[in-house]
């Protein structure tokens, strides 16, 4: 369950009290994503989504939001957050920052294909040329000096050997961090999972409706947030085991697909072809670390992680890509 925080019934009619969104009729956990807490909101005028921010401060969300207005307004499909009678966006529910966003039409994928993989290309591609005057932008919290302060804390619960690997792939980008500097940025994603995407299929058509979860983008390679949709919607499976090794390769066709889709949009420097295999090591060691984390506060809920959002499935994927 996604729904960290519990809300109440009479929290969430005092919270609709000053919208004109008509009645509540019900509302229920959304179990996706692993670090907000996000409830679908049915009401007699419609369907919308709360989120409450279990990591980000009110200072914080107001980046995200102004990220989301400023693509919202250049065409992309992102949730932004419906105004009240009081013209305010943001209010506290549980001690927590809260917004409420309609609900987009759509679903989110579950047997990903090239057809797939090439809308979010085209889609990422995008949202990476809309936002690019939209100034300042967010530092990345979970980019390299994350990396080398949260390895020595996280990896201690994995096996000697696993701690090595880790060990050796951070000493392996620290000596091309150069490289990675060099690349062009601006703001990502960075969690573009396939849970955070939204489709609409009809008959033989496939159309990305859009793009949802702006709450950790941030500055960053433009390459990486590709490499982080890699990672996911290419996987030729999630949530695997240890001996199932073979899973965390890659589905190539998908990665080309995606990639020819995103070029089309926004072409490839000379030096993004040559970091691509770096990238997608780097990617896998972020999402390694940050679910070792959610994992550890997890189970100091007394609570764990879904199958699909395990740690292994990270290290086995950067096993993949270090080996090719």
């Amino acid at each position: 369950m996604a729904a960290y925080t519990q809300i109440t019934d009479q929290q969430l009619r005092s919270l609709l009290s000053h919208y004109e969104l008509g009645e509540l009729l019900s509302f229920q956990a959304i179990s996706a994503g692993i670090e907000n807490s996000n409830y679908f909101v049915f009401t007699s005028q419609g369907q919308y989504v709360l989120t409450l921010f279990e990591h980000h401060n009110a200072d914080e969300v107001q980046a995200f939001i102004q990220l989301a207005r400023h693509l919202g307004s250049e065409g992309i499909n992102v949730p932004a957050p419906l105004v009240n009678e009081q013209d305010e966006w943001l209010h506290t529910l549980q001690q927590r920052p809260a917004i409420i966003c309609q609900r987009f039409v759509g679903k989110h994928p579950h047997t990903l294909n090239v057809q797939h993989c090439a809308e979010i290309g085209e889609g990422l591609a995008k949202l990476h040329i809309a936002s690019q005057t939209l100034t300042p932008r967010r530092n990345d919290e979970r980019g390299y000096a994350w990396w080398c302060q949260a390895s020595s804390q996280l990896i201690s619960t994995l096996p000697e050997d696993q701690q090595t690997v880790v060990r050796d792939e951070l000493a392996y980008q620290t000596e091309h961090r150069a490289q990675w500097l060099a690349l062009p940025h601006g703001w990502i994603h960075a969690d573009l999972f396939h849970d955070n995407a939204l489709f609409i299929e009809q008959e033989d058509e496939l159309k990305l409706s859009a793009i949802i979860d702006l709450y950790n983008a941030c500055d960053g390679a433009w390459l990486y947030d590709l490499a982080i949709v890699a990672n996911d919607w290419c996987a030729l499976s999630s949530g695997f085991t240890a001996e199932e090794q073979h899973s965390a390769a890659l589905d190539q066709l998908r990665v080309e697909a995606l990639l020819q889709a995103y070029g089309r949009v926004r072409p490839f420097a000379k030096n993004e072809l040559l970091a691509w295999p770096l990238v997608l090591r780097g990617a896998a060691l972020r999402f390694l670390l940050s679910r070792l984390l959610a994992s550890r506060e997890a189970h100091a809920r007394g609570e764990h992680l879904p199958a699909n959002k395990q740690p292994n499935e990270y290290y086995q994927r950067l096993l993949y890509h270090r080996g090719h």
